[in-house]
């Protein structure tokens, strides 16, 4: 009665269970490429089953499913053995059902079987087969294929469904010759929709409301390899959410090897993304960039959110060492990985770069040379008007304060009047002038004091008329003379 293997014709695509970026933009399709040279695989484990026609031996079928679950080789005998023992006891439980009533579809009762021997509990991400022969937990992905391997034993047709984040199996009942949905979650799950007892029961296992099969938005019809593909896309949305991204990208380039699905070179590129941007958020910038080039050297046009994190990330990268002022590593970061970011950025950064030399120079202290530069930067466009100018004021105004302290604030002052003409009609250039001019005169105003309480008149007045003319109308100073004429 029972048989190794069913051969039937393969399904070809699938959709992905979870999704789990970070960051969805727009996705471009692009040309596959040979997926034996999928970058961040792991050890290539997946090529030997590429070669073997579908469905896979069954055997196969359960070495590929074993290693889709992360089992280690040395302990794959025990796993064959216990679906060896499962099958031995669903040929007796079979024979002994249908002595009772010929009739009962062979698909339902390798399900009631499963439920009886082997699912105990349901857990909505325990997605590996190895896990639920040594515990018996079980989601719709793991009790699928254990299904599938039983039903195939028992030598019905049958394989994997994906719908709208849900796997269950489709098998042809031996007495309509129809193919039959079942949820393989369920007991109660063998042709669903004609059952009372299976909806409700359905909704309280697993947390979904059953859709009957004209209601699915889309129902793929997987192939052997697809299934062992969603145990792997489980497993990546589980390392997603421990913020394990380099495992999780690994698992999502071996499922791309195995499958070549449109899907799994979605999840491979949102695999790619979310490490990228774990590195982003690290400030890790230069290594998030290599984790996409990596991918774009090995032959993918990368679709354009990840081509838009490479921009952010350069742009981060440049930014961080500007801001520890570092503008000579910026320069070299800008010409190495300008390629990769748009005129726009290139230029955007290049101004920072030259505003952030400008801001080392004018740290220095007042120099011809500073002035002119931050003149010429304006010609180019790289600094504003209004830029160029706050950079002036502030390198004038701490020149002023130095000569102030070291000299005198007459001599601050004819400093600042030799500034640029276009300074002059700036509001705060014009305050700046108005403190340094006060403060000559409260200067001067001070040095005569001593004079008029000595009765030095006219030395104290021609002090005063002296200083009038390099301020001239100053109010103090004028003071200073009615009260002059007073003492007389």
């Amino acid at each position: 009665m029972f048989k190794n293997v069913y051969k039937s014709p393969g399904p070809e695509k699938s959709s992905f269970l979870k999704s789990f970026s970070l960051s969805l933009l727009i996705v471009c399709f692009c040309v596959f490429q040979s997926y034996g040279n999928v970058p961040y695989q792991t050890e290539n484990l997946y090529l030997p089953f590429l070669s073997q026609d579908e469905p896979l031996d069954t055997e196969v079928f359960i070495d590929l499913l074993l290693t889709a679950s992360g089992s280690e080789p040395d302990r794959f005998g025990r796993y064959h053995s216990r679906i060896e023992n499962l099958i031995s006891g669903l040929e007796t439980f079979m024979e002994a059902e249908k002595r009772k009533d010929e009739s009962q579809p062979e698909g339902d009762l390798v399900l009631r079987f499963m439920h009886e021997t082997s699912l105990k509990r349901y857990y909505e991400y325990q997605t590996r087969l190895d896990r639920l022969l040594d515990t018996g937990t079980y989601n719709c992905v793991s009790s699928a294929v254990l299904y599938m391997l039983l039903a195939r034993a028992a030598g019905l047709d049958v394989h994997g469904i994906h719908a709208v984040d849900h796997a269950f199996c489709q098998v042809l009942d031996n007495n309509s010759n129809q193919m039959i949905d079942v949820e393989t979650t369920n007991l109660w799950g063998y042709d669903p929709g004609t059952k009372r007892a299976f909806s409700s029961e359905f909704t309280d296992i697993t947390g979904f409301v059953y859709v009957p099969p004209g209601d699915y938005a889309k129902r793929d019809v997987q192939s052997d390899r697809d299934m062992a593909g969603l145990i792997l896309q489980n497993r990546i949305v589980e390392h997603q959410k421990r913020n394990e991204f380099v495992k999780a990208l690994n698992l999502a380039a071996d499922r791309l090897v195995l499958t070549g699905s449109e899907t799994a070179l979605k999840d491979y590129f949102d695999s790619v993304q979310n490490l990228a941007a774990w590195h982003n958020l690290k400030k890790e910038y230069e290594v998030g960039v290599v984790v996409i080039n990596t991918v774009e050297y090995a032959g993918y046009e990368l679709p354009d959110f990840l081509v838009e994190t490479r921009y952010q990330l350069i742009y981060n990268m440049c930014s961080s060492v500007l801001n520890d002022g570092e503008t000579g590593e910026a320069e070299r970061l800008l010409q190495t990985y300008g390629v990769y970011i748009p005129d726009n950025l290139t230029e955007e950064l290049t101004f920072l770069i030259e505003e952030r030399k400008v801001d080392d120079l004018i740290r220095k202290g007042y120099k011809n040379e500073t002035v002119n530069r931050i003149l010429e930067l304006e010609d180019q466009g790289v600094l504003t008007k209004k830029r160029a100018e706050e950079m002036l004021i502030y390198l004038y105004a701490k020149e002023a304060e130095k000569i102030a302290l070291e000299n005198s604030f007459l001599d601050s002052l004819v400093f600042l009047r030799t500034a640029r003409n276009q300074l002059f009609d700036n509001r705060e250039f014009q305050r700046l002038l108005a403190v340094y001019e006060n403060n000559y005169a409260v200067s001067i105003h001070n040095s005569v004091i001593p004079l008029l309480e000595e009765s030095l008149w006219d030395q104290a007045e021609n002090i005063i008329l002296n200083a009038l003319t390099v301020v001239p109308g100053n109010r103090i100073l004028k003071d200073d003379l009615k009260k002059l004429d007073s003492f007389r």
